[in-house]
This record gives C-alpha cells, sequence and structure tokens, in this order.
C-alpha cells in the first residue's frame, strides 16, 4: 500500500467517526474528512473521545486487514515536538515511520 492509500483508508475511518459525531450533537451536519483537518488543538474537528476511536480504529484495521501491528500513541509519540496525531496527514507520515518505509514508498506489508 502506498502512503496515499493509507491516507485514503485513514480518511474513511475518520468520516466515520466524524458522521457519528454529528449524530450525536442533534443532527448537525458533518465535517468533511481531510488530510488537513485538525485532529488536536482548539480547532479540533473531532473530541478527544473521537480521537480515541479513530486512532484504535486505524491501528485495528492495520492490523486486520493488512496485517501490520502498530501501537500509535507511545510515549514516543507523545513526547514529540510536532504530534503525529495533529492531522491525517502527519499520522500517515507516522505509521510509515513506525513501518520502515519512507514517505513516497510503497510498503508490502501494508
Amino acid at each position: 500500500m502506498h502512503r496515499q492509500q493509507l491516507v485514503e483508508l485513514m480518511l474513511g475511518l475518520l468520516q466515520g467517526v466524524l458522521d457519528e459525531q454529528a449524530v450525536e450533537a442533534a443532527g448537525n451536519e458533518p465535517v468533511k474528512a481531510t488530510e488537513t483537518l485538525p485532529l488536536v488543538g482548539e480547532n479540533a474537528a473531532v473530541t478527544s473521545m473521537g480521537l480515541v476511536s479513530f486512532v484504535a480504529d486505524v491501528e485495528s484495521t492495520l492490523t486486520d486487514v493488512h496485517g501490520v501491528s502498530v501501537t500509535l500513541v507511545s510515549e514516543q509519540a507523545l513526547s514529540r515536538k510536532r504530534s503525529p496525531f495533529r492531522s491525517v496527514d502527519a499520522l500517515a507520515d507516522y505509521v510509515m515511520e513506525l513501518v520502515g518505509a519512507p514517505a513516497g514508498q510503497e510498503v508490502e506489508a501494508i
């Protein structure tokens, strides 16, 4: 899987979380998932529980569907100056880093 395929997978998972949040917020219009949509901070598009759900979905989908076991929430991730959870784009780079592939390189196991 190429990085862009990983991004598309994560965007689909994120959209599910965003749609669920909209339903829970009494029918508000869901936000559209994009690569640069803020996931943390003051302008975060997801709640803290939504972020937890999204990260868990990414980990389980990578394991179950693609045979890649990664732990995204770790001391290493949380101690970085720039959070890998700030956007889908940043998280995709972090996943590629964890599996040992440069951002533009295809990873066989993914």
